[in-house]
């Protein structure tokens, strides 16, 4: 196999695919550098590239080496320094070694995140360390990883999120609860959205049928019995809800349609033209 730099200095590579298998192209100049022998080739990520062969997978390095024979039924991209790699029916971590340093004894795994990844076991879900130590219990139906210091999880049947040491950061009450974007996050019950910001606090109540996220010109678009309007980051109806249809606000003005109008309208609902 063709080493790609003599002095170490490594050469980004891309997989491509034909005639049912795989290999790793040069970024720069289209070159194969890995020819076409695996049944499956992903994407890099910290100097490694998850690789299929014999219905199993492995890792090869940015020479296009398999450093990590293929020896796993399933296995994800490494973050942190480790990865998830199921071994049997059960998943648990390697290191960029190919050790593995948690033993695979969860039926289901996701990549760590903020120090702590979301495993599954006995059909419920908890968080692990990277040592491997169970962080937060096992009581979830439902786990996400953590991101800006919250995770979103389910349990009997409502969502809601939590901090790193399992105390309730948004409290269980939502059917459904989105990541957040920009501060705040779409919550919904009986089918009905409303809106929370990263506290928790529900900043508008779940009474409409939809909100768009995020927040542009400082208000954003909700829908009501069938029409539009809009809405500011205090949960304060800015234009009522009695257009068609309805576009974010793009410096002051936005494109709605009212009694089959096609206008552009600012901020105070005034229409400034029309189409």
């Amino acid at each position: 196999m063709k080493h790609l730099k003599e002095d170490n200095e490594a050469t980004e590579l891309k997989p491509f695919c034909t005639n049912g298998v795989c290999g790793y192209k040069n970024k720069e100049s289209e070159e194969v550098e890995v020819p076409c022998i695996y049944e499956n080739a992903k994407d890099f990520s910290e100097g490694l590239a998850r690789v299929k062969q014999n219905g199993l997978y492995g890792y090869i390095d940015t020479t296009g080496s398999l450093v990590i024979p293929c020896q796993f039924k399933d296995a994800l991209r490494f973050i942190g320094g480790m990865a998830a790699v199921m071994v049997d029916a059960t998943w648990g971590f390697i290191n960029t070694a190919g050790k593995m340093v948690i033993k695979p004894i969860y039926s289901c795994i996701l990549s760590f995140s903020e120090g702590l990844a979301p495993v599954k076991k006995h059909n419920k879900w908890g968080y692990i360390t990277q040592n491997g130590d169970v962080a937060i219990d096992f009581l979830y139906d439902i786990a996400d990883p953590f991101c800006d210091g919250m995770a979103r999880v389910k349990i009997d049947g409502k969502s809601g999120f939590i901090y790193p040491n399992g105390s309730t950061a948004v409290p269980f009450k939502y059917d459904k609860i989105t990541d957040f974007i920009s501060g705040y996050a779409i919550v919904e019950n009986e089918g009905k959205q409303g809106l929370i910001n990263r506290k928790g606090k529900e900043i508008y109540p779940c009474q409409s049928s939809y909100i768009e996220l995020p927040f542009r010109d400082g208000i954003t678009t909700i829908k009501q019995d069938g029409k539009y309007g809009y809405i500011d980051e205090k949960g304060k109806t800015v234009l009522p809800c009695i257009y068609d249809s309805a576009s974010y606000f793009i410096n002051g003005r936005a494109e709605v349609v009212i009694d089959e109008r096609h206008c552009f309208i600012d901020i105070q609902g005034n229409i400034l033209e029309e189409k």
